[in-house]
């Protein structure tokens, strides 16, 4: 393909840290509040992670008719410690593929009656928007239990790696003369 998309690229290793840097929080997270419900979203925090990476995993094998599969069995209520290990591995399979596939590259489905064809692109959009959605519906129902956040947005990703942007801050009264 060539060389990949730096910004197509960047949303892949956001999302990845975004995980990453939630499931790190959680792990610290003591009692039931791993697996109580969270009204509104696709089931308790652990539940939701699942979630998460059954999508990334799906969606890789819409693109190339396989995904790389967990050591664990999904029926057996792996822990979150499990899914971040099954995280970081869909997430170094996604920034592969989102480095060797040209987003217009053609996606074919047929399931029953239907057949879909559409470009990889469309793929790329889903794992991040997915991810923010489902991460939202974690970090909402964490905030109303006063646990302190990390700050997951894009300006969060920046602050964690400044080099991957450029980024200078700098106090302009600092570099004044006196």
């Amino acid at each position: 393909m060539g060389q990949s998309e730096p910004t197509l690229v960047e949303f892949v290793r956001y999302n990845q840290w975004a995980n990453e840097t939630l499931m790190a929080l959680c792990e610290k997270i003591e009692g039931t509040l791993l697996t109580a419900p969270i009204q509104g979203a696709a089931g308790s925090i652990l539940e939701t992670f699942g979630h998460i990476l059954r999508a990334e995993a799906s969606f890789l094998m819409r693109i190339h008719g396989e995904s790389p599969a967990p050591t664990f069995k999904w029926e057996e209520a792996p822990s979150l410690s499990q899914l971040r290990t099954y995280s970081k591995i869909l997430g170094d399979a996604f920034l592969d593929t989102v480095q060797t596939v040209s987003p217009t590259t053609n996606v074919h489905e047929e399931e029953g009656d239907w057949i879909f064809d559409y470009q990889a692109r469309l793929i790329f959009m889903s794992l991040v928007y997915h991810g923010i959605a489902h991460r939202t519906d974690i970090t909402t129902f964490l905030n109303r239990q006063e646990i302190e956040l990390p700050e997951l947005d894009i300006w969060g990703y920046q602050d964690s790696f400044p080099s991957r942007f450029n980024a200078k801050l700098q106090n302009i009264a600092d570099t004044s003369e006196k």
